[in-house]
């Protein structure tokens, strides 16, 4: 991960950029909910969807930085959970083998993972600014490996003022958290994933980040245009 690259974003490639933004309304307010959402992130014990946190160990416990290298990993001890009785024992069986272990371990971080670079921190922003998080995907353009895509994720964090919007939300304060991706595939494969479900995945992460950002403060989410399918099994 060290020596992983930030993947820029390629017009010329022949897999197309795209861009998928989601909006998340949570009653707090907006410093409350973008310190509870970086809370969660740079807890490693959590998971969200099928996906952990990995930091590099001298990063264990600590605020993060700009500058810092993470790893998203799907992990497959989480989504065995979700298998047929039969395959999950089976999994469970052999997963009680050390040299199974590392495996798997291996397939994770090769195969299943996402790398990341945070390229934007700001939890205290000027007065009329949002709060922002923004991370770049990282790996190696030749051969392609790392992250299966390029580009990045961004987090704002918004207040919401606006007395008729509240009040049709039925609170009195909220703030809107909303996610910008912009990214492409690296490969075919991939680009076949993604469509046929990857996306979805993505989408459930960003859910699970939010709702357990507002759990942790007493809050709730009151609203989301994510979809209702795509905000379950996390």
């Amino acid at each position: 991960m060290k020596n992983m690259e930030v993947l820029p974003l390629d017009p010329k490639s022949g897999t197309s950029i795209k861009r998928d933004v989601h909006n998340i309304v949570i009653d707090a307010d907006a410093g409350e909910v973008a310190r509870a959402f970086n809370d969660v992130m740079i807890d490693t014990s959590r998971h969200f969807g099928l996906i952990k946190l990995q930091r590099m160990r001298a990063n264990e416990g600590k605020p993060f930085s700009v500058g810092e290298r993470f790893q998203g990993q799907y992990t497959l001890t989480l989504a065995k959970d979700e298998w047929p009785k039969f395959w999950r024992n089976v999994f469970e069986d052999l997963y009680e083998n050390d040299k199974i272990q590392v495996v798997i371990c291996e397939i994770q971080n090769s195969m299943l993972s996402d790398y990341g670079e945070l390229t934007l921190l700001e939890l205290d922003p000027k007065p009329g600014e949002p709060y922002r998080m923004q991370y770049r995907y990282l790996g190696h353009s030749s051969p392609k490996s790392g992250s299966p895509i390029a580009g990045s994720s961004m987090f704002v964090v918004t207040p919401i003022v606006d007395m008729k919007e509240l009040n049709a939300l039925g609170v009195s304060k909220a703030s809107r958290l909303t996610q910008i991706f912009e990214y492409q595939e690296q490969t075919e494969f991939f680009t076949y994933f993604f469509s046929a479900g990857g996306l979805k995945l993505h989408n459930q992460v960003v859910y699970s980040q939010a709702k357990q950002a507002a759990e942790l403060i007493g809050a709730k989410i009151i609203d989301s245009d994510i979809p209702k399918e795509y905000q379950q099994g996390l």
